[in-house]
């Protein structure tokens, strides 16, 4: 990918452009819509309940207008006495990693589909796993393995969790702004890649399942940075923007412009493919080869 966005770098403290748009004309009549928000304004899916608002203005469309915003942000207001009842280590800076575990700016990156059938095999193998934490694990497991990473190195994996729902009592469905908080779960390498794929799954699963009134209480913490880590993944699955129509058909193609760096996954429902999902992924250049390679053995595996 190339980021031909313009700014290409825009400031990301304050004082910034919270929201930058920008429409590129091709030759063969159709266009591309790029935009860059500012995250410690919304979340990816305050971002799309944006695209899908603008899209129903733009076709003028009354009957099906998404639910109005909710801009009440003191809803997530820390109480009176913050208090930090739990570890956060997603939260912690963390010293100067060792060589193997430097994140590169220079990344290679990939888009990658899964079928229906190729999903129902993999949470098969996961215990019930949701679709999302299916897939996270087995790229967490296949990254593993080709980044060749000593087995007792540690391999974090970090996600973010949707609070929305979890509140008591849940935001408004229309709550516009960052709802979400970050989790991760850690483990050796050598426990990431000698266990089935149901173990990572399962990892992910008790680190996503915080998110309650008392754990949000406490995230009242910095959130700029994120300390270093293997993977990131990040759920765009269930967001609006594929039928984002302005009034001339929904978008071809739905994705993140770029990844910053490697180790970034973006898990999103493939266009146009019924219950099928695409995995947006950034790696180093040296490790992409080896991932593809033991990515599509265990799709193979998974057809068996």
């Amino acid at each position: 990918m190339r980021d031909l966005f313009v700014p290409p770098e825009p400031a990301p403290s304050p004082p910034c452009v919270l929201l930058l748009v920008q429409v590129t004309s091709l030759r063969c009549c159709g266009m591309v819509l790029g935009l860059a928000v500012h995250h410690s304004l919304v979340d990816a899916r305050s971002a799309a309940h944006f695209v899908e608002t603008w899209a129903s203005i733009a076709r003028g469309s009354t009957g099906d207008a998404p639910v109005m915003p909710c801009f009440d942000h003191k809803l997530l207001s820390a109480r009176p006495a913050p208090a930090v009842l739990y570890d956060h280590p997603e939260y912690k800076l963390e010293p100067a990693p060792p060589e193997h575990a430097v994140t590169a700016s220079t990344y290679a990156s990939a888009l990658i589909t899964l079928t229906k059938a190729q999903l129902s095999a993999l949470k098969a193998r996961c215990d019930g796993a949701s679709t999302f934490r299916a897939v996270v694990a087995l790229v967490w497991q296949c990254a593993c393995r080709a980044w060749s990473l000593p087995p007792d190195a540690e391999t974090r994996l970090y996600s973010m969790v949707d609070v929305r729902p979890r509140l008591s009592p849940p935001l408004p469905p229309g709550y516009f702004g960052n709802g979400v908080i970050r989790t991760s779960a850690a483990a050796t390498v050598e426990e990431v890649v000698s266990n089935p794929v149901g173990h990572a799954a399962r990892r992910l699963r008790a680190a996503t399942s915080q998110g309650d009134d008392v754990n949000v209480d406490t995230m009242n913490l910095p959130r700029s940075g994120i300390s270093r880590a293997h993977l990131r993944a990040i759920s765009w699955m269930g967001m609006s923007l594929h039928d984002a129509d302005f009034g001339w058909g929904a978008p071809a193609l739905m994705g993140p412009a770029l990844m910053y760096y490697s180790g970034f996954l973006h898990v999103l429902n493939a266009a146009g493919k019924d219950n099928a999902v695409t995995l947006a992924l950034s790696l180093e250049p040296e490790s992409m080869p080896e991932f593809r390679k033991v990515f599509a053995e265990e799709l193979t595996r998974l057809e068996l």
